[in-house]
């Protein structure tokens, strides 16, 4: 009796109660010697917001004092900060984790191995209830000898993304933890919860990482997902918040406006697994909801990338404190009430996991069966559209969502279409990414739906502007590409004596190596006209806004520009010919006034609370990392009023009206001394209304003469509907392109498919000669297209370009620089930029 109440003394001071974090069950068994959240973390979870670092110190020494959890550094982000994945399983697996992941390939397929859970939390900074519950839930792995911990950690591998977005998380902690104050106001007009501009919902450049699954556009979603890619979880969790007027939503969403290409298990599965969130949200009296608001249509969000990849995401979004405490119509939420419900939901996840493990487990194995089965013989073959550069970006991008590409043996001709061997490359049907890849390349131009939650298209032959062919059957083929096999552009050696040296502006890299020789001060042309050169290489043809270095025009002052050119060609992977002689073979010589030389631009990026972040991150993203160049960023209400020492004013989408008459007075008389504004989207439209001297042909609205002014009555439960046909809420559009325009140089075709969002419909010029591009008579290429809209816009402007006075206005409908993997359109951009200076007056004599 003695030695019983010994041990039993002994196992109470070995184990005991731990008092109950946000989420966690009330009383949490716990070795005595266990480290708490707080000590590790440094306060209690819910009580402040985390910074980053302090988060990688949790994780780190979280993994350093526990025999169940592995960290792994896995890249970092824009920002500079590391990007961690932190594993947890019983003892004995962890020590096996490397032999787990390095089977997965073939335990996916075969139906074998533990189930694999992946916890996701915070991809959008302010939503930072996520980070926090993954602490507690950490901690909770680690430690907790609870029934339940030890079930999971004994029969799953759980792999935790604790913050997905490390950079957007580490402003928003700043802006609120700054605006704490000892006794925090709930209400929401507090300054605590309305955060400046941009807000911690973005990661660095201000691009959206829960629409970057798809894209892979930043390093934090491309290391994510080659990890992803060996794990193969068969569940992912996607954690959000949302408006503090709401509750708690979790999946299956809504049934009607799912992805078509999606299995019907898939849905099935998340609906058994939401009965185990209401059961647990339940007994905390907590209301919920699951079934209205959200969908899983586009396949670059969490949520969605695993339902069509072998696995079933779930998306999870709790109403936000958006702070420490926030006055909602439920009552008061603290910060701590956002995590506790965050928490619960992981647990209900593992559960379920647990309790479905065999049916999770088959049907990723059948996923993958069923997937090559309905493939079928044959695939697709992706041409490189003769810019080897640009092809190389949709390869990369294709490689990293593990989707098998091979070389083609030989040239072949399909339906008048030749693909070289070198210049092609075919992608198999018949791989475990079947539905992925048909998912990626659909057109789809009738939907079942009107109404999406984020795009309703992405066809990724169109975003690149690249040729692709499905056929049923594939040519002999070489080994299958990887990153090391990519195609490269060989620049060639560039001679020292040349009279001069030509760039092809067609090049997807062009203008980066042109924007770097002008920044440096070097003197470079613009072909106006086509023309064939002798170069070191033989006769060769030039079209037009092909780039001339003239050696004979260059400053002195300079190193000599074909070290500059050899260094850049090789830098930015640009084919540079050396040119023998001034005089044409055909076309203007080199000396010719169609041949105008370059002024270097210097632009300014409107920022700010009127702008949107999104559109602004997408410019910045692509000055920076694309044409690799700094761009001025200045908030729209301090424009300075001396801006004679810049080119151009780039616009992006924004809500100018409550800048006032100043702001337009600004811009008007920036554009009247000779300013080139470039308006992008709907501000597009809005500069219509500056004071500029605008000539407008009208549009013709005949048709409402006369028309009877009663308004036929509509049913409340229709506005949804009615609101969505009215809109554009991200469609690929045909754009016919008048090529021998500047703003049109560089493209070989007259049709170029633009991406397009938005309800604007530009004003057409009165000067025929002043609107490059417009839609398409029959504009819609994939997406949602009401029939109303698809009639209001065909044949309007979808880019212009106005000279008024000594300036020049460019109106771009349209978004060049979606998400920053559009790569088509990109050059558009680009022209706007260093073309617009080309722009000449062309209203003819009355």
């Amino acid at each position: 009796m003695i030695r019983t109440a010994i041990a039993l003394l002994l196992t109470f001071i070995a184990h005991s109660a731990v008092a109950a974090l946000p989420g966690l069950p009330d009383s949490v068994k716990a070795p005595a010697d266990a480290p708490t959240a707080a000590k590790l973390l440094g306060f209690e979870p819910g009580q402040r917001h985390p910074y980053h670092h302090e988060l990688l110190d949790f994780y780190r020494e979280l993994a350093a004092e526990s025999d169940r959890v592995r960290i792994e550094t896995i890249g970092q982000s824009h920002g500079g900060r590391d990007q961690v994945l932190v594993y947890f399983a019983g003892p004995e697996r962890i020590g096996q984790l490397e032999d787990i992941r390095a089977d997965r390939l073939r335990a996916s397929r075969e139906g074998d191995g533990p189930p694999v859970v992946w916890l996701g939390y915070s991809v959008h900074g302010n939503e930072a209830s996520g980070a926090s519950a993954a602490v507690v839930m950490a901690w909770y792995l680690a430690h907790s000898d609870d029934e339940q911990v030890l079930g999971w950690l004994d029969d799953m591998v759980i792999v935790m993304e604790p913050a997905i977005n490390p950079d957007g998380l580490a402003r928003f902690a700043h802006w609120v933890n700054m605006h704490k104050g000892r006794n925090p106001s709930g209400d929401p007009n507090d300054r605590e919860h309305a955060e400046g501009w941009p807000n911690g919902r973005t990661s660095y450049y201000w691009f959206d990482l829960n629409r970057d699954w798809m894209p892979l556009t930043h390093p934090v979603s491309r290391q994510r997902i080659a990890h992803y890619r060996q794990w193969r979880p068969h569940v992912l969790t996607d954690v959000h918040e949302m408006g503090h007027r709401s509750t708690y939503f979790f999946q299956p969403g809504v049934p009607e406006r799912n992805n078509p290409a999606t299995p019907e298990r898939v849905y099935e599965l998340t609906g058994k697994i939401a009965e185990y969130h209401g059961s647990m949200l339940d007994e905390a009296g907590q209301p919920y909801y699951s079934r209205e608001s959200f969908d899983d249509y586009y396949l670059g969000k969490g949520s969605t990338y695993p339902d069509l990849t072998g696995g079933v995401g779930i998306l999870f979004e709790q109403g936000s404190a958006r702070g420490h405490r926030m006055d909602t119509p439920y009552g008061e939420r603290t910060f701590a009430d956002a995590i506790a419900n965050q928490v619960r939901t992981s647990i209900s996840t593992l559960n379920a996991s647990l309790d479905l493990s065999e049916t999770l487990v088959d049907h990723q194995a059948d996923f993958f069966t069923e997937a090559r089965a309905a493939a079928g013989d044959g695939g697709w073959l992706l041409g490189d559209g003769g810019d080897p550069l640009r092809a190389r970006r949709l390869l990369e991008l294709l490689l990293g969502h593990g989707i098998e590409v091979r070389s083609l043996e030989s040239t072949v001709t399909i339906d008048g279409r030749e693909f070289g061997a070198g210049e092609a490359w075919a992608i198999p049907a018949a791989q475990d990414q079947y539905r992925f890849i048909e998912a990626i390349f659909a057109t789809p131009t009738e939907l079942p739906m009107e109404t999406f939650y984020d795009v309703s298209a992405w066809p990724l032959q169109h975003a690149f502007d690249l040729p692709l062919t499905r056929t049923r059957r594939l040519p002999g083929t070489a080994d299958a590409l990887s990153t090391q096999t990519l195609p490269e552009v060989s620049p060639r050696s560039i001679g020292a004596s040349a009279t001069a040296w030509a760039i092809e502006w067609a090049q997807h890299a062009a203008p980066a190596l042109v924007a770097e020789l002008l920044a440096e001060g070097y003197r470079l042309q613009a072909s106006e006209e086509s023309m064939e050169l002798t170069t070191a290489a033989g006769p060769r043809a030039f079209g037009r806004g092909s780039i001339i270095v003239h050696a004979g025009i260059q400053p002195d002052h300079l190193p000599p520009v074909h070290e500059a050119l050899q260094a850049l060609a090789e830098r930015h992977d640009v084919a540079v010919f050396t040119v023998e002689s001034g005089l044409a073979r055909s076309g203007n010589d080199l000396g010719s006034p169609s041949n105008p030389v370059l002024e270097a631009p210097n632009p300014i990026l409107l920022t700010g609370d009127a702008v949107s972040s999104y559109g602004a991150g997408y410019v910045w993203h692509w000055f920076d990392v694309m044409l690799d160049q700094p761009v001025t960023r200045i908030d729209a209400d301090a424009l300075p009023s001396d801006l004679e020492a810049y080119t151009h004013i780039i616009m992006p989408p924004g809500r100018w009206g409550r800048l006032g008459d100043g702001f337009k007075e600004s811009l008007t008389g920036f554009v009247r001394k000779g300013g080139q504004l470039i308006a992008l989207g709907r501000s597009a439209q809005w500069v219509e209304s500056l004071d500029l001297d605008w000539s407008f042909a009208g549009r013709d609205e005949s048709d409402e003469d006369g028309a009877d002014e009663s308004v036929e009555p509509a049913a409340y439960a229709d506005f949804e509907q009615d609101y969505a046909r009215k809109l554009i809420g991200g469609s690929a559009l045909a754009m016919n392109l008048d090529n021998t325009h500047p703003l049109g140089y560089g493209y070989a075709e007259d049709r170029v498919t633009v991406f397009r969002q938005g309800a604007h419909v530009l004003e057409a010029s009165e000067n025929r000669y002043a609107t490059p591009g417009r839609y398409a008579d029959q504009p819609l290429v994939a997406g949602y297209l009401s029939e109303e809209v698809s009639d209001k816009i065909a044949g309007t402007p979808a880019l212009a370009a106005d000279r008024l006075g000594s300036g020049l206005v460019v109106r771009i409908a349209d978004d060049y620089l979606f998400r920053g993997y559009w790569a088509g359109t990109e050059r558009l951009f680009a022209n706007a930029l260093m073309f617009g200076q080309l722009v000449g007056g062309t209203r003819l004599p009355d």
